[in-house]
């Protein structure tokens, strides 16, 4: 019998993709453990991105109140560090900071200072931030960047999602019809779409981009979920840190200061980490406006930059190939989480 429900089966970041599929399984699952006088455990483990967003928790409390169980005594395991729900939360270690200072743990990169371009963009999943900021570097810096997005023409969830996501946060209709084109026809990528699965999969999309980090200034960093109050951190975040490179964050409000809670370093000196204050819209705004104000920098006055920021790079890098983040996860009360057979995962 399995002890717990795999709940990041069921939902993606934005959407759930099969609601019906989603409350029979649930409510079966949850019969289930009350019958046999067993512990109701949903389990998000790898991921961390919100329930609040994606409707998820609202049918769970729907879900459980059908099978007269109280939300306050069912356990959701979940790895986003800030997490707030009203039952029992058990926030699970941060899988890919555990594997990637485990991966990488002869790691060697030089320090490098700006060589050929300003930006990077690297992205997969479409999401309506991503897509903003992709077209903008392209149609802006194009000659300035190494900028990738995943296709999205066969994978219709990730296009609805997209669309809403720009509804939502009030984009005009011309620019709702130009970012939405982009979206089902993005220019040619920068990486072989034939070998595109070599790019999704950690930790196998770290070290084919060693080149475009070694010689780009910044990345902007778009994590799983950038809604408010979300910290989860995985491959996005630590492949600038692993590269050591300065990061934009379109993550989640307050990622930054959460990073340095974790005892990392950011950049405030540099770019002037306010837009990490915002809502959704008010930080993808700020962080156009820093892109802008790269853009218009030469690159000998990047490579001085790059000189100032040397210590905090090599800073990150340390702290996170020695794991000095793991005196750090008390803050978020972060616990280490083992499956339904005693298994640590």
């Amino acid at each position: 019998m399995n002890n717990t429900f795999r709940l990041w089966e069921y939902t993606g970041v934005d959407s759930i993709y099969d609601v019906g599929i989603f409350v029979k399984e649930l409510t079966k699952y949850i019969k289930i453990q009350t019958t046999n006088n067993l512990e109701v455990i949903l389990d998000m483990y790898p991921e961390g991105y919100s329930l609040h967003h994606n409707g998820v928790w609202n049918i769970i409390e729907a879900v459980c109140e059908a099978c007269d169980v109280h939300t306050a005594s069912i356990t959701l395991v979940i790895g986003d560090m800030t997490a707030d729900y009203p039952c029992n939360v058990i926030i699970h270690q941060p899988r890919w900071l555990m594997e990637a200072s485990a991966e990488f743990v002869d790691f060697e990169e030089d320090f490098s200072k700006v060589a050929e371009r300003k930006f990077l963009h690297f992205i997969g999943r479409a999401t309506w931030d991503r897509v903003g900021v992709n077209k903008f570097l392209r149609e802006k810096y194009a000659d300035q960047s190494w900028v990738t997005m995943g296709p999205t023409k066969h994978r219709q969830r990730v296009i609805d999602d997209t669309f809403h996501g720009l509804t939502n946060q009030r984009f005009n209709p011309d620019q709702l019809v130009d970012m939405m084109e982009y979206t089902l026809n993005p220019p040619r990528n920068f990486l072989v779409e034939s070998s595109r699965e070599d790019y999704i999969t950690f930790p196998n999309n770290v070290l084919p981009l060693r080149h475009m980090y070694t010689n780009t200034f910044v990345e902007i960093v778009h994590e799983t979920d950038i809604h408010d109050n979300n910290f989860f951190i995985t491959e996005k975040t630590i492949r600038p840190i692993l590269f050591k490179k300065p990061f934009i964050t379109m993550c989640g409000k307050n990622f930054m200061k959460n990073l340095r809670t974790l005892g990392f370093k950011t950049f405030d000196d540099w770019f002037d980490e306010r837009y990490d204050e915002g809502n959704a819209r008010q930080r993808y705004d700020s962080v156009l406006r820093r892109i802008i104000k790269i853009g218009k920098m030469s690159y000998k006055e990047l490579s001085a930059w790059n000189l100032e920021m040397q210590d905090t790079v090599e800073h990150n890098f340390n702290h996170l190939l020695t794991r000095g983040w793991l005196e750090h996860l008390d803050k978020f009360d972060v616990q280490f989480w083992h499956d339904g057979k005693g298994q640590l995962l």
